[in-house]
């Protein structure tokens, strides 16, 4: 997933620069808890797209044809 390469792309700068995601977030957008909030919105993302698919998996269209997309 394209946001979890940015969760690596800041831990890596933060690392690298000696600062906290936290004030990363406070220098850049004002936001504290930015990345904090980041990290929790992808990870239920995730889970909510897992649900998702195990749900559409066990439950295949009724009317559904063979070769159609």
């Amino acid at each position: 997933m394209e946001n979890e390469h940015l969760i690596d792309e800041i831990s890596d700068y933060c690392a690298k620069s000696g600062i906290s995601p936290s004030t990363l977030g406070v220098r850049v957008l004002g936001n504290s808890r930015f990345f904090d909030r980041l990290k929790r919105r992808l990870q239920k993302t995730d889970e909510d797209v897992a649900k998702l698919r195990a749900f559409m998996a066990e439950n295949p269209p009724e009317n559904e044809e063979k070769g159609a997309a």
